[in-house]
């Protein structure tokens, strides 16, 4: 009778993560009843109900699971974990001890303070409470959670009704810090991850066209980003609004969708990066959603210019895959466009010593001592012919890094058009289950029309009287 917290290793982010949780659930036996003693007190199967013994507390247990390839077969290893808090590196409530806060969060006094209060007021327990509204209202996700349709739907023109389809995708890349630093008596930090470039797809009107910047623009690169995002932003959110004949923007329609900026597997690692870089002089966050691990959606907004960046994660939208396979899944010829790029090879020590060069990484470069795999000479036959057609290392490290982003534009656009064909803008939602909750709606809504003659059902007691 146990619980089971199993935490997980990302081999690219270099970082532990609670990847699932398993809980006992104690159910009641049932007894045979042997009838009743003298003193009219049940019997079972010869001990009294009164002398039952208190079910016994669940311990809980953190297990790390690693994965290694041997012999061409993956296996899995198992380890106890002794302090969740030094593996991870949050602070988790004493109560439910499974509500963690990151302690380097200028708010996590304040936040840790006020769940452990709460917490501990309802025994450790999630306690969920329900709000009826005064007022009985259909519910109708796909109508009320998007203004523009709720106008279009009220004035019979929803075929004008389109998506949110200009956008920007976006990516990280990460080189190691050696950091080798002693925590108490028994745990040691080797490293962490810093940003070492960033890549972003837009897709506007005009087409679709990339942008990018590394370490070697500065150590505020990523400021210097978010700056080209904003400037392309403007235009992005010019080409999703509605306009009039007259070629003016519709100001009725009350569209305001924010621009979608999407990482890839980004709500886990690509945020925790960038995040010190959206609070600055010249925008700032207005809303965050998510734990302070996982950042399911940062809404930034310009101070300057009329425009607010809607930080998303696509597999919020999606099922936990691979950039690769998820690229895949919409188009089979996409297999040899990801690339490939040796992270445990370069650290912040190092790395302009090795971007510089213009030959080919070497085939050892791409040995990961971690999952104790190397490179196929087939794969790096064709890693080398890719290589060539760059000047250097620098150059073929952007070619990477944009081919992420570029690779996300088709699935993205697959799903968006999936769920236009239900009048979903898949972007005025937060998850896939909202909106598959939406899609439901939607169907069951499908042949309502807003201005029929509806006849009025009496109940018998209404008739009655």
């Amino acid at each position: 009778m146990i619980n089971q917290n199993i935490y997980f290793y990302d081999d690219e982010h270099k970082v532990y993560y609670l990847g699932d949780i398993i809980k006992y659930i104690d159910e009641e036996p049932e007894y045979e009843t042997n009838g009743q003693d003298d003193e009219g007190v049940a019997s079972i199967n010869g001990y009294d109900q009164s002398r039952r013994f208190a079910s016994q507390p669940v311990t809980t247990v953190d297990i790390l699971i690693v994965q290694e390839e041997i012999g061409g077969k993956l296996a899995q290893h198992a380890f106890a974990v002794a302090n969740k808090e030094t593996l991870t590196g949050l602070k988790f409530c004493p109560f439910c001890k499974s509500k963690g806060f990151d302690t380097k969060c200028p708010h996590f006094l304040r936040d840790y303070e006020k769940h452990t209060k709460k917490c501990e007021q309802n025994g450790g327990k999630i306690v969920k409470t329900v709000q009826l509204d005064q007022i009985q209202k259909p519910f109708c996700p796909h109508i009320t959670q998007n203004k523009t349709y709720q106008y279009l739907l009220a004035y019979g023109r929803q075929k004008e009704f389109k998506p949110t389809q200009y956008y920007i995708t976006y990516d990280l890349e990460t080189v190691e810090k050696i950091v080798n630093k002693q925590f108490g008596k028994s745990s040691k930090q080797i490293s962490e991850l810093v940003p070492l470039s960033v890549a972003s797809t837009i897709k506007n009107k005009q087409g679709i066209h990339t942008i990018y910047s590394d370490l070697r623009n500065g150590d505020d690169f990523i400021t210097q980003w978010l700056k080209q995002v904003f400037n392309e932003a403007v235009i992005i959110q010019q080409d999703n609004q509605y306009f009039t004949p007259a070629g003016t923007i519709d100001k009725n329609m009350q569209y305001n969708v924010e621009v979608p900026v999407i990482g890839f597997n980004s709500s886990k690692f690509d945020f925790s990066l960038i995040f010190r870089n959206l609070q600055c002089a010249d925008w700032e966050i207005k809303s965050y959603i998510g734990s302070s691990g996982v950042a399911k959606q940062i809404v930034v907004q310009h101070k300057h210019m009329d425009v607010k960046l809607k930080f998303i994660d696509v597999l919020t939208y999606y099922v936990p895959i691979t950039l690769q396979e998820f690229a895949q899944t919409f188009n089979q010829e996409i297999n040899g466009q990801k690339g490939v790029f040796p992270y445990e090879f370069i650290n912040t020590d190092n790395y302009k010593e090795i971007l510089n060069q213009s030959e080919p990484f070497p085939i050892e470069a791409f040995k990961s001592t971690l999952k104790n795999t190397s490179m196929k000479q087939e794969e790096y036959d064709q890693y080398v012919q890719e290589a060539k057609l760059f000047k250097n290392r620098w150059d073929y490290l952007q070619y990477y890094n944009e081919q992420d982003t570029k690779i996300m534009i088709e699935p993205i656009d697959a799903l968006i058009q999936m769920y236009m064909k239900f009048d979903i803008d898949m972007f005025s939602f937060m998850s896939m289950a909202a909106c598959a909750n939406a899609t439901k709606y939607a169907l069951a809504y499908k042949e309502f029309n807003v201005n029929d003659l509806w006849r009025r059902i009496h109940t018998k007691q209404q008739a009655n009287t």
